[in-house]
């Protein structure tokens, strides 16, 4: 019953620390200005990128059109990237304006402070994905066809935001002990776009990266934002799940896709709460944020006894 109380009483601060820094952000409306203008370059950037790519892009080679892997990714990144650089700064911020004394006297962690950041900056940069980047994706017509494909994206998606606020609590708490982490917080978020397939597709290193004697793509599939990324692009460019299990389906951008299954070597079914590859990713995921706030909790403990933080 206590337990129970404690988890409670810390919902209802994280709770409390989300609804506080979303009434900052509506304060600081030229910052909103200044990240839609950004993913608007963002994406015209990419598709200037993907106008090459689509001379390339084949069965035989790497399966992507300008729409398909350049906009969606653009998509997915929109949010992480821009969550992730909300987020990583978050003690520092706290810190310079002194509110960090008094919310850790009001029973605020850091984990909690980092936390309440991330979901509200969600919030945020989900309402500049819905403007700048779903549009261009709606009038290319790349988008799930069917309210099951719909929930297999939220579900897929979910499954990535849940990872990456791990990683983004390790990131942001590296600063409890050293203040200056601006160039080391981007070395990562840089790591993960690349890792994920975001900036290169994983599978043109195949043919020259193999580990195991195993594709690389086979590899990396395990990691959960290029899992996420690659099941995303699948689920906005096909007509249904059998097609994406199966294989042999033409694409909405005019490519024969093979099944997803045989070229990761996977054991998806329809992408929804019953299959057992969303399940293991989920599960991944969120052993993951539990190490990561194990690691936070370390990192603050370590603070106090270093005196490296002024409250501490």
């Amino acid at each position: 019953m206590k337990l129970l109380r404690q988890i409670l009483q810390n919902m209802r601060i994280l709770g409390a620390v989300v609804k506080r820094n979303i009434l900052v952000d509506l304060r600081y409306k030229f910052q909103i200005f200044v990240e839609i203008t950004w993913t608007t370059v963002n994406v015209l950037a990419f598709v200037l990128l993907g106008a090459a790519w689509d001379a390339t892009a084949s069965p035989a080679g790497v399966p992507y059109s300008m729409v398909t892997f350049f906009l969606v990714a653009t998509g997915f990144f929109t949010v992480f990237s821009g969550v992730m650089e909300s987020t990583v700064e978050a003690v520092t911020e706290e810190s310079k304006l002194g509110t960090m004394g008094f919310l850790i006297t009001n029973s605020v962690s850091p984990t909690t402070i980092i936390l309440g950041r991330y979901i509200a900056a969600t919030i945020r940069w989900l309402i500049v994905l819905f403007v700048i980047v779903l549009p261009p994706l709606v009038f290319k017509g790349v988008y799930p066809n069917t309210l099951s494909l719909v929930f297999s994206s939220i579900l897929v998606f979910f499954m990535a935001w849940i990872f990456m606020a791990g990683f983004t609590l390790i990131l942001t708490s590296v600063s409890l002990i050293f203040k200056r982490t601006t160039t080391f917080n981007k070395v990562g978020i840089y790591i993960v776009r690349f890792l994920s397939g975001a900036i290169v597709p994983i599978f043109s290193f195949d043919s020259s990266f193999r580990i195991l004697g195993k594709p690389l793509s086979n590899i990396l599939i395990w990691f959960p934002p290029t899992y996420a990324l690659e099941t995303l692009r699948w689920l906005f460019s096909v007509q249904d799940e059998k097609s994406i299990v199966s294989g042999g389906t033409v694409s909405k951008d005019g490519l024969v896709y093979g099944s997803f299954n045989s070229i990761f070597h996977m054991n998806a079914t329809n992408f929804g709460l019953n299959d057992p590859t969303l399940q293991l990713m989920y599960l991944i995921s969120f052993v993951f944020l539990l190490l990561s706030g194990l690691f936070s909790y370390w990192l603050t403990q370590v603070s106090r006894r270093w005196g490296t933080i002024e409250f501490y």
